[in-house]
């Protein structure tokens, strides 16, 4: 995929965030965040073998492969993303894409070279406002 294809998509995911997070619209703009229930929309970006790009946390050592994008510099090449945390359903961290039930937003961003991806996989913004409810069985 070329780099001016994927910074088009990139920035209709940008675009479809900032909507969500300050829609201005007149009368029931506030509704929209609401509604969708999260400001991000999570996107696995694929590398040229087609498997998920993989970033650690160097602060924390948690591994993810899912991201919100914060910016696109056309210029430069880049996109500038946060790294979201994927957890189980204990609310533990998890590497296992089959285990994530819901994703947390950190303070870690990472800028990138467009030229490291090939592709963009949006995911649920549900996972970001999962609740975790667990029941004794007894």
């Amino acid at each position: 995929m070329n780099s001016r294809f994927l910074c088009d998509v990139l920035l209709e995911i940008k675009y479809f965030q900032d909507l969500l997070e300050n829609s201005s619209a007149k009368y029931y703009g506030h509704l929209l965040l609401k509604i969708v229930g999260s400001d991000t929309i999570p996107v696995l970006l694929m590398t040229d073998r087609g498997n998920p790009l993989i970033l650690v946390d160097t602060e924390t050592g948690f591994e993810t492969r899912y991201f919100r994008v914060e910016a696109i510099d056309e210029v430069k090449n880049i996109v500038t993303v946060t790294l979201l945390r994927p957890l189980d359903i204990y609310g533990e961290t998890t590497t296992s894409m089959p285990d994530v039930v819901s994703l947390e937003k950190t303070k870690t961003v990472n800028t990138l070279n467009i030229k490291m991806i090939s592709g963009v996989q949006l995911s649920k913004t549900g996972l970001l406002t999962n609740k975790m409810i667990i029941e004794p069985k007894w």
